[in-house]
């Protein structure tokens, strides 16, 4: 095939030209630089795309509404590693559940396992992910102890959460770093995320990061991209966490830092906020 490449993936409007005049069939990126092209896009850019996929961080319903309405086409999620060449599971035109990462790809084993008693999740239940097959790497290079922490028999600890549902779709629940203890219960930091974004005005990105508390072990906070109306945000998100997943506090840094992969840097975040 041929390969339609710009060094710059922030020149959002630039991209949007390229995808209307090139015409590409396929296209993937994160989901931060997808944002970027829908919003300065103009209507039927991607129209040409039959196959467009977001990976490497969490895919909203609503940039996912926004492709469909604007361009007719839709966005389908997907979900990697570099240490696995890199595709562990991805929506299909056929096979598509939005919200989760798809289904598991030809040739790939997957096992969700237990934290605490290492043995192999039911249905629906939330556990580390691991995977073994032939795009599993064999080590990092000339760094036998980091291999060795990630990697037994084969198996790739890949240091998400996630589960499987009835019909063997993944969904991705975050990172195992990106989980805390408030109050004695493990709170997804990556789903409060997910739903604080259903209630976020359009452009207004946000982080939510946990703060040591020296009697509840820890509190969340979520950092935005711009001021917003914490009160009304708050009772909107009741609806769908308990009271402990809440965030306690609200900081606004305008420019979130982010990483080369497009990602939010919640390690550089957390540090800010703290």
């Amino acid at each position: 095939m041929t390969m339609v490449t710009y060094a710059n993936p922030l020149d959002f409007r630039k991209i949007s030209t390229i995808a209307r005049e090139e015409k590409p069939t396929i296209m993937v990126g994160p989901p931060s630089f997808l944002w970027g092209y829908l919003n300065k896009s103009e209507p039927g850019d991607f129209k040409s795309l039959r196959l467009m996929v977001a990976g490497a961080d969490n895919c909203p319903d609503a940039l996912c509404d926004g492709y469909m309405k604007k361009h007719g086409v839709p966005l389908l999620e997907g979900y990697g590693a570099t240490e696995t060449s890199p595709v562990i599971s991805v929506n299909s035109p056929e096979f598509n559940r939005p919200g989760s990462t798809g289904k598991v790809i030809p040739g790939i084993k997957l096992r969700i396992e237990n934290l605490e008693t290492g043995e192999e999740c039911k249905v629906g239940e939330t556990g580390k992910i691991l995977v073994n097959g032939p795009s599993v790497m064999n080590g990092y290079h000339d760094d036998p102890q980091q291999t060795a922490e990630v990697l037994s028999d084969g198996w790739y600890n890949t240091g998400d959460m996630g589960y499987l549902d009835a019909d063997g779709y993944l969904w991705h629940a975050g990172r195992f770093k990106r989980f805390t203890k408030v109050g004695g219960e493990m709170v997804s930091l990556v789903k409060v995320e997910n739903v604080m974004e259903k209630y976020l005005h359009q452009g207004v990105s946000c982080c939510v990061v946990e703060v040591p508390d020296d009697k509840k072990g820890s509190y969340i906070v979520a950092a935005v991209s711009a001021g917003v109306n914490k009160t009304e945000i708050l009772r909107r998100m009741m609806a769908d966490l308990p009271s402990i997943a809440l965030p306690r506090q609200f900081v606004v840094i305008k420019n979130l830092p982010m990483m080369g992969t497009g990602k939010i840097d919640f390690r550089t975040v957390t540090r800010m906020v703290r």
